[in-house]
């Protein structure tokens, strides 16, 4: 499994200040410059259009949340339903009301597999942007922080949700120079012959490379019929950086793809060494085995115990028989160089 760093593994609790009330992990109003004001689950109910643009970020595991997103945010029934399926694959439509986006993003968790990926639920109509989410993520928590902290956060929902699906996309980054790190470390280790346990980690690589393609591949079709029929409330520049984006994407897709045809590379070339390893000891092997096997049938036909064996009375019978086979042995050596056996 590819290590997470640290800092990639906070609570999302942490990263802010702001502290779930009810399923409702944190909403805000922007005020138009880059920051934002901190709202509550009143400030949510009694919301209306002539109030501003607003962030509502939920958890959909909340009780609350779920009779709210039914029967008090004025979804329809469809979109509701969206919103609050737990298994998702990553889409986009145009609804009655607004703009739905289910996407996905690594999975930074603690103690958590990256190539799990977290779907996080957009629903956006150019003035309210509704978030929700199963599972913790920190992109939502890193650009409330730029809103409230720094004050260099969007200035319109709609750059607001430009900017999440950037965020997501930029997080994945992090997994994929991962596999380019553990890759590269195999690869050394191959070269100086350290090839125990590697085909095992290679087969992980590639099993968490399948995993995350299969999210990120429908999430690029995703953002391509984004891009393709955007909403009206989407402005010029939100499209051009989702653009880069969904280019970003594509490239990661084929970091992937470069990345699992690495593995395959390096698996042939371990096998390869193996087989060369294996083959070589096998031939030197036979090669003492062929060069023994007269010597073994000479010894073993001098030592029948039937009568009239050569040699029995003599007392150099043994040492002519030890330079007979010294010489049978140095004519099995020339004729094996002639061979080229060795």
């Amino acid at each position: 499994m590819v290590n997470v760093p640290k800092s990639e593994q906070q609570d999302e609790s942490k990263s802010t200040d702001v502290a779930e009330d009810e399923g409702l992990l944190f909403a805000c109003r922007l005020d138009g410059t880059g920051g934002a004001i901190l709202a509550d689950w009143s400030d949510v109910e009694t919301w209306s259009p002539e109030s501003g643009p607003i962030w509502i970020h939920l958890d959909s595991s909340s009780n609350r949340v779920k009779t709210w997103v039914r029967n008090q945010s004025g979804l329809t029934p469809v979109t509701a339903d969206a919103i609050l399926s737990e298994e998702t694959r990553p889409r986009v439509f145009q609804g009655k009301r607004g703009f739905i986006a289910i996407l996905r993003g690594v999975n930074t968790n603690p103690d958590a597999n990256p190539e799990d990926m977290v779907a996080m639920r957009f629903w956006c109509d150019g003035t309210r942007l509704i978030t929700v989410r199963y599972q913790k993520l920190l992109t939502p928590r890193d650009v409330l922080e730029q809103l409230l902290e720094h004050h260099t956060g969007p200035v319109t929902v709609a750059q607001l949700f430009e900017r999440l699906i950037s965020r997501l996309t930029e997080r994945m980054a992090t997994i994929i120079t991962g596999y380019d790190d553990v890759l590269d470390s195999v690869e050394e280790q191959v070269e100086l012959g350290q090839t125990a346990s590697l085909r095992g980690k290679l087969g992980d690589l590639r099993r968490q490379a399948v995993v995350l393609r299969r999210y990120m591949a429908p999430q690029r079709e995703a953002l391509g019929r984004l891009l393709h029929d955007p909403p009206e409330w989407l402005d010029e520049r939100s499209l051009l950086n989702l653009r880069e984006a969904t280019d970003r994407l594509q490239r990661y897709i084929e970091d992937l793809d470069a990345a699992r045809e690495r593995a395959v590379v390096v698996k042939d070339e371990i096998s390869n060494r193996l087989s060369e390893s294996m083959n070589r000891n096998m031939y030197v092997i036979s090669v003492v085995a062929a060069i023994f096997l007269p010597l073994g049938f000479l010894t073993g036909l001098l030592g029948i115990n039937v009568g009239g064996m050569p040699g029995v009375e003599s007392p150099m019978a043994f040492w002519i028989t030890c330079v007979l086979m010294v010489l049978v042995l140095i004519a099995e050596v020339l004729i094996f160089r002639r061979l080229k056996w060795f």
